[in-house]
């Protein structure tokens, strides 16, 4: 997504003038609720003509909330997802402590005064600005006094009653069970950077691994062993990817490695979306490469096994 833009407590990036669609929210790991968001917002964009935009951070919210959280998505992450579902212009601020004093009414008149905003859609639990004191009935009553149009969706529930919450993926994340953190999102669970040097200890038995490294921001996936698509320049490969430690060869770093089913070249320096389709088994030591090189296989053979993923 190229068309980014800032929105900072002292000034805003201008926009390119086009008239938006604007999605409120955080949209932490872009879940089936969000996804209910950006689908109102997409109706609303297609009868007034605008581009379909949405707001985010860029940073770790958490963080500076004081609150001992890490974020499910990157904002890369984020910023592919939501691309992914039609968003065409993405505008964010990075969150401080002076970004959360702002108040309710600023933040929207700063928001606005920098974008032709036409139309827009929340959540009914969307707050904003100090305090909160921002939520969807305020937001509806500034819109209404502005002329523009404003679409509030109820929650998506989990069960009856209970909504569909980012705790309850943390917690899924945290324990790597990515088939029931798949059925909250609308595409699977990704985790996505640029691939760096690692032991090169696979290439030796004929396995070459695509090492990317997580962010300290980033909440780390449960430690396993995955069936996996990894995306690069464009194309899709299946892949069996390891995600935390590697005590074959008494390595503690944490990484996610993927083995590229059918990829030949060099991918240093690229980057690529690992999407996870579900769990294969846990981590252990092995008593030799060989041992691990024929686990490896079997792993492959599981893989390709999985309907639609190759």
């Amino acid at each position: 997504m190229e068309n980014i833009y800032g929105c900072g407590i002292s000034e805003y990036d201008a926009a390119d003038g086009e008239g938006l669609t604007l999605c409120l929210g955080f949209f932490d790991c872009v879940h089936n609720g969000h996804k209910r968001v950006i689908d109102a917002a997409a109706e609303l964009a297609a009868k007034t003509g605008t581009r379909l935009a949405a707001f985010t951070f860029r940073g770790d919210p958490h963080a500076s909330l004081g609150k001992d959280r890490k974020e499910i998505y990157t904002f890369r992450e984020r910023a592919l997802r939501m691309s992914q579902l039609g968003i065409d212009r993405l505008l964010y601020a990075r969150p401080s402590e002076s970004f959360f004093g702002t108040g309710a009414k600023e933040f929207l008149d700063r928001l606005f005064g920098a974008h032709d905003i036409r139309a827009v859609a929340a959540g009914s639990d969307y707050t904003f600005g100090s305090a909160a004191t921002g939520n969807a009935a305020f937001l509806t009553e500034y819109c209404g006094a502005r002329g523009v149009k404003c679409a509030i969706c109820d929650m998506l529930e989990d069960t009856p009653g209970k909504k569909i919450a980012s705790r309850v993926i943390e917690k899924l994340v945290e324990q790597g069970d990515v088939e029931k953190i798949n059925s909250y999102l609308p595409m699977p669970y990704l985790i996505e950077g640029e691939v760096v040097h690692g032991r090169g200890e696979g290439a030796k038995f004929g396995c070459p691994t695509a090492n990317i490294l997580l962010p300290d921001d980033k909440l780390p996936l449960g430690q396993g062993v995955y069936a996996t698509r990894v995306t690069v320049d464009g194309n899709g490969f299946p892949s069996v990817t390891n995600v935390g430690e590697h005590p074959t060869f008494s390595d503690r770093s944490f990484t996610v490695e993927s083995h590229l089913i059918g990829w030949s070249g060099d991918l240093y320096g690229k980057r690529i979306a690992v999407e996870f389709v579900s769990r294969l088994r846990d981590i252990r030591a092995f008593s030799s490469a060989a041992e691990l090189k024929a686990q490896i296989d079997s792993d492959i053979d599981a893989v390709l096994g999985i309907r639609g993923i190759s």
